[in-house]
């Protein structure tokens, strides 16, 4: 029966075909994800090595140890790259070249001196050990989720179960000199048992990893302003109790601004130039306020800012150097070089006061200032039985 053809050693295999199926479908669903391409592509090249030690007949032919050596710096290659990409780091050109020109250096030093089988699987054992190792460093300075400790982790683990490999068999009594009597060996058979452990758990690591990835890409979709970056009306109000608890007792500020004649830029120099400005006065808002400050683009040309603990006066000097730094800015278009000014209403919003209150007296400060000329500030009193009171910054 066909079942009874289905041994133990091709476990391995269907493991890797599952990674590797698992990965190329998360690349195909979306074509930007070339770190799950990349990682495929590793089991993937793996998986051919694996198969050319395992339909060998007797001792290696060099075409079996050629394809071997290819499926291994290539698997290793698309693993570290695969890697670098999921972990947002730089890949490693140099350290991963000096290793596998050490490795080629090694094979062609037993290939001169006819070593036994045993010298070629450690020479092929210990460069994979030192990728390995390299990849769990890389991920472990570039963690930032749970789940990176767990990757970091198995890699590390794996390394040390090749190394103890290598050790094994030096201090081993077994003999090791050909393929075959390696094959006959119990280490072998628990050697296929390790790799295929390993290769479940490291698969399903990164794939934890590359959802947690996704998750998170998804939740700055859902948070943020797509043209600017900014965080959108809903995330910022989800922010501001998180900020006013931090800063309580002391109030927190809110600044509304409003660039000045935005539509004529839009119908002078075209959307284009329009964006361009809407993302530069975004950026501008981010550099010139406070790190724990939140900004938000409310919609269209208008803004919001939350200000952590601060008192009236903080509140109106920030707001006065936004305005003046929008003033200064300066952006390049194709056909002009723009240069913008805001409107800008702030108000002292207090641990027990209504954010919803609050920004409408904001906002009634930022109509007086266009009211009054534009480019101007203009601080919102506290609110009264007949309505918010306005004062000149």
């Amino acid at each position: 029966m066909f079942y009874a053809n289905l041994t133990y050693e091709w476990l391995g295999p269907a493991i890797f075909v599952s990674a590797v199926g698992g990965f190329l479908l998360l690349y195909l669903h979306d074509r930007t994800q070339l770190a799950a391409l990349r990682l495929g592509l590793a089991y993937l090249f793996t998986l051919v090595g694996y198969l050319a030690i395992m339909l060998a007949e007797g001792d290696l032919r060099p075409s079996n140890q050629a394809a071997i050596l290819f499926s291994l710096v290539g698997g290793k290659f698309f693993l570290v790259w695969g890697v670098t990409s999921l972990f947002r780091t730089p890949f490693p050109k140099r350290t991963f070249g000096l290793l596998t020109a050490c490795l080629a250096g090694l094979v062609v030093h037993v290939n001169l001196f006819n070593a036994p089988f045993m010298d070629r699987f450690l020479v092929v054992n210990g460069y994979a050990a030192m990728v390995n190792l390299m990849c769990g460093a890389l991920v472990w300075r570039a963690r930032t989720q749970r789940v990176d400790l767990v990757v970091a982790g198995l890699l590390f683990f794996q390394t040390i179960m090749l190394i103890n490999r290598i050790i094994f068999m030096h201090v081993s009594h077994t003999d090791f000199s050909t393929l075959s009597a390696f094959r006959r060996s119990e280490f072998a058979s628990s050697m296929q048992t390790e790799n295929a452990i390993f290769a479940i758990a490291i698969g399903l690591a990164l794939y934890a990893r590359y959802s947690v990835t996704l998750m998170t890409q998804l939740k700055r979709l859902a948070e943020t302003d797509p043209l600017t970056g900014l965080l959108n009306r809903r995330a910022f109000e989800a922010r501001v109790e998180e900020l006013r608890t931090i800063s309580a007792p002391l109030p927190t500020g809110l600044i509304i601004c409003d660039i000045d004649h935005f539509k004529s830029i839009n119908d002078r120099h075209g959307h284009d130039a329009g964006d361009r400005a809407l993302v530069a006065f975004a950026r501008l808002l981010e550099r010139e306020t406070p790190e724990n400050a939140i900004c938000t683009r409310l919609g269209g040309e208008e803004f919001c800012i939350l200000l952590g603990a601060v008192d009236d006066e903080a509140i109106r000097l920030q707001a006065t150097h936004l305005r003046a730094a929008a003033e200064r800015m300066r952006i390049t278009t194709r056909n002009a070089e723009l240069r913008l000014t805001a409107s800008f209403g702030f108000c002292r919003l207090g641990p027990e006061g209504e954010l919803s209150e609050a920004m409408a007296r904001a906002d009634a400060a930022v109509y007086q200032a266009k009211s009054d000329g534009r480019n101007l500030v203009r601080s919102a009193a506290a609110s009264n039985t007949s309505g918010a009171r306005l004062q000149s910054a």
